[in-house]
């Protein structure tokens, strides 16, 4: 019989340690609800203008073409102008503006053989041109919607030597606007 009292002991004092481990119980708790409210996320948003125009700029000119039935040799430069419109809200806001390389497509030789720039302007955002890449523009919008005027350049050289007969494609020109980081 003293065994099975030493072995009840035993193992009353092993569960006693077993639950001493698992902490305390509090009998007191409180809570307390502040009085902030609630927090919004801003926007940023880009959608171009129905104005759109391209002009051959070449050896001074300003004529308005039609890129589809213009040909291009080489010395030849045309001009696509465009205003777009920058929704933006929020704190610190700033975007770099540029445009998608991937939406112009067409023959390998004559896209290689062009130069092409983009240049940005605005009245109502402030616009600087990123040390990083001559295409891409840090825009900080000054209200939640700013105007912006962008024009885009492309340029056969006249020391091109090849993408004779070949087509580029730029009916589907896009720019895109992608927020950077704070303090970039």
């Amino acid at each position: 019989m003293h065994k099975i009292v030493t072995g009840t002991i035993a193992g009353a004092a092993g569960i006693a340690l077993l639950l001493g481990g698992a902490g305390t119980f509090a009998l007191w708790n409180a809570s307390a609800s502040s009085a902030a409210s609630s927090v919004s996320s801003g926007t940023l948003t880009l959608s171009a203008n129905n104005d759109g125009a391209w002009t051959d700029i070449t050896n001074g000119r300003s004529t308005a073409i039609n890129p589809t039935t213009a040909l291009m040799v080489p010395g030849n430069t045309f001009q696509f102008t465009q205003t777009l419109n920058i929704g933006a809200t929020g704190q610190d806001l700033k975007a770099n503006l540029t445009y998608a390389s991937q939406s112009i497509t067409g023959d390998s030789a004559l896209l290689a053989a062009t130069q092409k720039t983009l240049a940005v302007t605005s009245s109502s955002a402030t616009v600087v041109q990123s040390t990083s890449n001559a295409n891409t523009f840090v825009v900080s919008p000054s209200a939640s919607t700013s105007t912006v005027k962008v024009v885009f350049t492309i340029t056969l050289p006249s020391s091109a030597t090849t993408g004779q007969n070949g087509s580029i494609n730029v009916g589907a020109l896009a720019f895109t606007l992608t927020q950077t980081a704070i303090g970039s």
